[in-house]
């Protein structure tokens, strides 16, 4: 599970902290920075995918005018790096990883580039390794150091190479419904044109896990064809897919090919006894087909270790956002191959914000101070508890067993502070 994250100079994030949960919502208002700070996490982890030790050295070199100064904080000096600190621990142990890309005269067109990993297996020594310190460096190759330092032992290897996959496994998404409908014929990228070539099903040894969040693409395009080759092609993950929409809607079947018009039609109990309709993706709800393109994500064998949803309400009814938030907080369980995934979320809408009133660690608000264009990202628990505590807002101050400090709002009060400006 991974516990923090802290994001440095990347976009309007100057410097950023935030404690991961199972599901972590950011709420602020449109252009605040809540979409940076996914794009962040999710540059970071692109580039660890890049330093996998099987990929040639022209894709783990780090280039300036890709690498750095798109992303860099514009009213950052020239010696200033990005950056990213994270921390995750397992059942066997714990990391702190951090990566820099920064200005390095020396390198021509490149950047500099340097890692750090701090490890320790539960009842050991802290151990770190670094790379780009001593020498400068355009390479991402910290974990390929680790796979040859003979001096580490297997189980502190398989800790970090642990780490470094569960990393890799960060998808974004801003699913659109049109795209996830499958109404609009994209011509996909030559990577994507074979679906059958490239997703393989969970009894193959050769699986990929990352290969059918990647397919996915960040809006939801492929989402009809990858169900129907699921269905076809993997019967565990399908079986656990239909588990999980209906948990969302009760009256969900199923789902068949159609061969007439080569898409998938999705079957209902309507109620009409003995008879199962059934609907084009065309005609469903957008909040109904968003839902079922986190189910897929979720039913998989190894779904994304971390999952990164922007504004997740859109297309869903307020009424049903408490059912999709329930459903969520479900999806964070570790499933019967023992994964899990986490969420961070972004939202501008009370109704989602309304569904963390006993869970307001979770929540960080972020808005843009416009004159330093600077996101300002706070917990909104520790905000709280400051207000409540002076009499400013009504309130409730829970400690925990482990000595936290948790505030409790009713629902609807949550809402009036958003709409009277005191939060967000």
């Amino acid at each position: 599970m991974f516990h923090t994250v802290t994001l440095k100079n990347f976009r309007t994030h100057k410097l950023t902290t935030v404690e991961l949960n199972p599901i972590t919502l950011l709420i602020g208002n449109n252009s605040s920075g809540k979409t940076n700070l996914l794009a962040g996490i999710q540059y970071f982890c692109n580039l660890v995918r890049r330093g996998h030790p099987d990929r040639h050295d022209r894709d783990r070199t780090v280039i300036a005018a890709e690498d750095l100064y798109p992303h860099r904080y514009r009213l950052a000096k020239d010696d200033e790096s990005i950056e990213l600190n994270i921390t995750w621990s397992n059942d066997r142990g714990k990391v702190r990883y951090s990566i820099e890309v920064f200005k390095d005269d020396s390198l021509i067109q490149q950047a500099g580039c340097r890692e750090r990993l701090e490890f320790q297996l539960h009842s050991s020594k802290l151990k770190i390794i670094e790379n780009g310190y001593r020498q400068a460096s355009a390479l991402i190759q910290l974990r390929e150091k680790i796979e040859k330092d003979v001096s580490l032992k297997r189980t502190e290897q398989e800790l970090c190479k642990t780490f470094f996959g569960n990393f890799a496994n960060t998808f974004s998404y801003h699913f659109q419904p049109a795209f996830l409908k499958g109404l609009f014929d994209i011509e996909l990228d030559c990577e994507l044109c074979d679906l059958e070539n490239r997703l393989e099903t969970e009894d193959s040894s050769t699986q990929n896990q990352i290969k059918i969040p990647l397919i996915f693409a960040d809006t939801g395009q492929n989402f009809q064809r990858i169900i129907q080759y699921i269905k076809e092609n993997d019967e565990p993950a399908f079986t656990r897919f239909i588990a999980l929409m209906r948990r969302f809607e009760p009256s969900f079947q199923g789902v068949r090919y159609d061969p007439g018009t080569s898409h998938p039609v999705w079957e209902f109990d309507l109620g009409r006894k003995g008879i199962v309709e059934g609907f084009p993706a065309a005609v469903l709800s957008d909040g109904f087909m968003k839902a079922a393109a986190i189910s897929l994500l979720a039913s998989l064998r190894e779904p994304p270790t971390l999952i990164l949803l922007e504004e997740i309400e859109n297309g869903i009814n307020p009424g049903n956002i408490q059912e999709l938030m329930r459903w969520l907080w479900q999806m964070t369980s570790l499933n019967s191959e023992g994964h899990s995934s986490q969420f961070i979320i972004t939202s501008h809408s009370p109704s989602v914000l309304r569904e963390f009133y006993d869970r307001l660690d979770c929540v960080y608000t972020v808005r843009l101070d416009k004159r330093t264009r600077r996101s300002d990202v706070r917990n909104l628990n520790i905000s709280l508890d400051t207000l409540v505590g002076i009499g400013t807002v009504e309130g409730e101050i829970i400690e925990r067993e482990d000595g936290k400090r948790i505030v409790e709002l009713p629902k609807y009060q949550l809402a009036e502070l958003w709409y009277s400006g005191t939060i967000g």
